[in-house]
């Protein structure tokens, strides 16, 4: 082996080591006490065209390397957060992007968005389930093995729920859990829209405020252009993570 090739390995060698160091940093400890498990549902249905989906997880990537979130994050009573990225369409269609992942400092930040940056939107068919993606993101935040002083799912969505249960007894179940529901509610109409019907930009976002957030502190953000969601998400996780709501605002 030439010795630019043994320079090349040992410099790979240290690179997988360093990212595996990173990686065991952000593993749960049983009963760890946190300030946040912070669910994020990304609504991928069929409804949402590629460069909705794209733009929807590319302003995630974007907003967990902005200073200020990472700087939210450190200034917590406990100085970590614990985050997990899953996409959701039909009742039957939920899916783990990014695990649990602990985040604490800048380097914590930076790799879970490049795990998140090496995923491609999927298109999770049969309508848009609002009902079930709040169910599994329960199901997630029951089991993530922390101890978070607040749990909270903050679900995207361009539609009313179509299929599977009816939201109201599922977000009754996760409210009395003691989880709020956050809402980033998308009227920026996509290419695809072919399964969900074409609610005004008002009168979406009034269902998702009658009828999905819920929970001390729930909010809904509005996204109704391609070119509000790095603003809306970057705005939105500052508000979940620094425990900033309007609870008088909100119902």
């Amino acid at each position: 082996m030439s010795s630019g090739m043994i320079g090349r390995w040992l410099l790979q060698e240290a690179i997988a080591g360093l990212l595996f160091a990173i990686c065991m940093s952000s593993v749960a400890v049983a009963g760890e006490r946190i300030d946040l498990a912070l669910v994020i549902a990304a609504d991928v249905s069929t409804s949402m065209d590629p460069r909705e989906k794209a733009m929807q997880q590319d302003g995630f990537v974007a907003a967990f390397r902005q200073p200020e979130i990472i700087d939210a994050i450190g200034s917590g009573k406990y100085g970590r957060i614990a985050v997990t990225y899953v996409e959701w369409g039909g009742d039957r269609g939920q899916r783990m992007v990014v695990p649990w992942t602990l985040l604490k400092d800048e380097a914590d930040c930076w790799m879970f968005s490049l795990r998140l940056a090496e995923n491609s939107p999927t298109k999770l068919r049969r309508g848009t389930s609002i009902s079930e993606a709040l169910s599994y993101s329960a199901s997630l935040l029951r089991q993530s093995g922390y101890a978070p002083d607040r749990l909270v799912v903050n679900i995207s969505s361009d539609g009313v729920n179509s299929i599977g249960r009816e939201v109201a007894p599922v977000r009754r179940e996760l409210i009395a859990d003691g989880m709020t529901i956050n809402a980033l509610v998308i009227s920026a109409q996509g290419e695809d829209d072919d399964e969900e019907p074409n609610l005004s930009p008002e009168a979406l976002f009034s269902y998702f405020h009658r009828e999905v957030i819920g929970g001390p502190g729930a909010f809904a953000m509005p996204v109704r252009s391609a070119a509000d969601y790095p603003s809306a998400i970057y705005r939105k996780l500052l508000r979940e993570i620094g425990g900033f709501g309007e609870i008088a605002e909100n119902r």
